[in-house]
């Protein structure tokens, strides 16, 4: 089985170009070492396009998006856990007792 690639290499930006005869945008994938200077417009075949800065997305780890949370969030649902019946740590033993001592004769 030969090597994968790492994924860095195989990773291909997307560049973004507004059509001059539209005002809509393109998109197209290329590598880094070949970035075109201009596309055809997928909207209106025009070869008028300029490059432009596109959008970035980031993607955030489940720490990074819990340490945003508003810190009275965890107090929030510890208050809820509180007045909720079934949130009582003591509940399944209290009601395991109960069946036990209902099964002596």
């Amino acid at each position: 089985m030969p090597a994968r690639a790492p994924a860095d290499r195989d990773a291909v930006p997307i560049y973004c170009y507004r059509c001059g005869g539209c005002d809509c945008l393109t998109d197209a994938f290329a590598p880094v070492s070949n970035i075109p200077e201009r596309v055809v417009c997928e909207h209106c075949g025009s070869k008028e396009t300029r490059r432009v800065i596109s959008s970035v997305a980031y993607h955030a780890s489940e720490a990074s998006r819990t340490a945003r949370l508003d810190p009275k969030y965890e107090k929030m649902v510890d208050s809820a856990m509180k007045k909720s019946a079934s949130a009582d740590e003591n509940r399944l033993i209290e009601r395991m007792q109960r069946r036990s001592s209902e099964k002596k004769p």
